[in-house]
């Protein structure tokens, strides 16, 4: 058994070393943080550095631009009588198809290219370019309001609407879709409740196409539901008493 002095000796020891690898440890961890933060505070700096080179940045910081007040402009220049009194003369083949650029009004006389003027053109694509002029194929019995020009069968669905011009629209309807829709227009034409053509625009589709294809569909349905009615008044007339009134429309 060792004496009590060595055995204090040896705890002491123990204890020392205990006590130096305690404080090692704070030291290395103590550089750890410290390592740590210089770490991120440069990736802060170096963040804000290119936040401060930004451009909405440098344009928040900067000093603003004095105010520069816009000079005023002249007024135009007032336009002359003769120019105001131009009339135009072309019509809308001359304006639109026959050249890209078409001239502004009063501007037709003027010299383009070579001597020739708009209106020399114009004449040359006449004989030269015929097809450029060419006009629809006129349909007999077509109302004055639409002759000279290829009538749009949705046109004629939009004046429907105008008291005006529903006649001359029914009429060339007629003339533009098959005969066997015509009893169902004169139907919808000459309905006793006045709004009866709102039931014609139920065809109107996505091209004109379409659109007068759709209308011998539509008749087909009227018919079918005439013929529904009928035969309904008809069974309600058989099975009414004879002694007592009968539905209006029944004999």
């Amino acid at each position: 058994m060792q004496p009590n002095n060595k055995i204090t000796q040896d705890e002491g020891r123990k204890k020392r070393r205990a006590e130096e690898r305690f404080r090692r440890w704070l030291e290395d961890r103590r550089r750890h943080i410290q390592h740590e933060h210089d770490r991120r505070r440069k990736w802060l700096l170096l963040l804000l550095l290119m936040m401060f080179d930004s451009k909405p940045v440098r344009t928040f910081f900067s000093s603003p631009e004095p105010l520069t007040v816009p000079a005023k402009s002249p007024p135009p220049p007032r336009k002359s009588k003769k120019k105001i009194a131009a009339v135009e003369t072309r019509t809308d083949d001359e304006r639109h198809y026959l050249f890209d650029h078409a001239p502004r009004r009063g501007e037709e006389r003027h010299e383009v290219m070579d001597g020739l003027t708009y209106a020399d053109i114009v004449a040359l694509n006449k004989i030269h370019r015929p097809h450029l002029f060419q006009r629809p194929a006129p349909i007999p019995g077509m109302p004055d309001r639409y002759k000279g020009e290829a009538v749009h069968i949705w046109t004629l669905l939009d004046h429907l609407g105008s008291d005006y011009h529903r006649a001359d629209a029914i009429k060339a309807l007629k003339l533009l879709v098959d005969e066997s829709v015509h009893d169902w227009i004169d139907a919808c034409a000459k309905g006793a409740n006045g709004n009866s053509w709102r039931d014609l625009r139920i065809c109107r589709r996505r091209t004109p196409e379409m659109t007068l294809c759709d209308f011998p569909r539509a008749a087909a349905w009227w018919r079918e539901s005439v013929r529904r009615e009928e035969e309904e008044k008809q069974r309600t007339a058989r099975e009414t008493p004879e002694d007592t009134p009968k539905p209006p429309g029944l004999d």
